[in-house]
């Protein structure tokens, strides 16, 4: 056997054993979505958030669909960047997805990442949208956002504000309306929008800014009242609240989420990923669901979900700048 034989004879055998290796990868992952092997969504936030209560309702017909079992891990913590690092670092392999949200593109801005928000990440799906919405504690004498305005004005210093944590969402939205408002708001960290409506209901906070889906029930207790719409247009669910801009306020802080997968991924996991998912937002029952917490359904190919994340990306760093909160 000749050099040019035996070399040509080596090439066809690694050209065989690749297709053989990719055949079985994908054989395999096929096999994990039948078997009982558990598919992990990481939230990288507080049980109780707009991002955990999205990501287990997704997750709950995604395990009928997919015939195992879908988990939600809660893995909250410097403004979701914990969380986000953990399912940079997972073995890419389609077993584990993170849920980001409008504070998956605030942080570049103001934190140093041990991760790239880019270049670690595969979009996989875009789930949908929220309004926000500025509350008050019930005891705050105050019926509308220019009365809370003129409060805290009137009493420097004394009015607090909830956030869910530093470069959080709630965090670049209330600097926002300060800078554009002149309200004074003394802003309390949490680890998580649920412990801060928590303290919002108790009245250790008096302010807080959330998406509708996780302040519903505070609004439905009566502890909580909303004074406003953080968002571009009213909310049929509450009609009669006006948004912010209808007050005068030029500030849009609307929230969304979406899933992601750890760069790495094979391309065929990540398409039947998105193909599952986006089957399942059509569920009418997760329609009705959300919608009557306030949210909004809304699907992306993931062409125009990774267009979203770029210029949801630039459109913060430029509110960190003016905020003074860049990094």
């Amino acid at each position: 056997m000749n050099n040019r034989t035996s070399a040509m004879r080596r090439k066809v055998l690694r050209y065989t054993l690749s297709l053989c290796a990719s055949f079985v990868f994908a054989q395999s992952w096929v096999q994990a979505q039948e078997s009982s092997q558990p598919l992990q969504i990481i939230v990288p936030f507080a049980p109780g958030g707009s991002n955990d209560i999205v990501g287990r309702a997704v997750a709950n017909l995604l395990t009928a669909r997919l015939h195992r079992s879908v988990i939600i891990e809660n893995k909250p913590g410097a403004g979701g960047t914990i969380g986000s690092e953990k399912a940079a670092r997972a073995t890419p392999d389609g077993n584990t997805l993170l849920l980001i949200s409008s504070t998956f593109t605030m942080n570049p801005s103001v934190m140093k990442l041990n991760y790239d928000p880019v270049q670690s990440f595969i979009p996989v799906a875009m789930l949908g949208q929220g309004p926000s919405v500025i509350a008050v504690n019930s005891s705050l004498p105050v019926n509308s956002i220019k009365e809370l305005i003129s409060y805290t004005k009137e009493n420097p210093g004394k009015v607090n504000f909830g956030s869910s944590g530093v470069a959080s969402f709630q965090h670049f939205a209330i600097e926002l309306f300060k800078l554009k408002t002149g309200a004074d708001l003394t802003i309390v960290q949490y680890r998580g929008g649920a412990p801060a409506l928590v303290d919002l209901a108790s009245g250790n906070v008096q302010v807080a800014l959330g998406s509708l889906i996780q302040m519903q029930p505070y609004i439905n207790s009566g502890k909580v009242k909303i004074l406003s719409i953080a968002g571009p247009e009213r909310v049929a669910l509450i009609p009669d609240i006006p948004t912010l801009k209808e007050e005068g306020i030029d500030v849009d802080a609307s929230n969304w989420w979406g899933i992601m997968a750890p760069k790495g991924t094979p391309g065929k996991v990540v398409e039947s990923l998105h193909k599952n998912i986006n089957a399942v937002l059509s569920d009418s029952k997760l329609k009705d669901s959300l919608a009557s917490e306030g949210a909004q359904i809304q699907g992306a190919s993931r062409e125009d979900f990774t267009k979203k994340i770029a210029a949801e990306t630039d459109r913060w760093e430029t509110v960190a700048k003016q905020t003074g909160l860049s990094r």
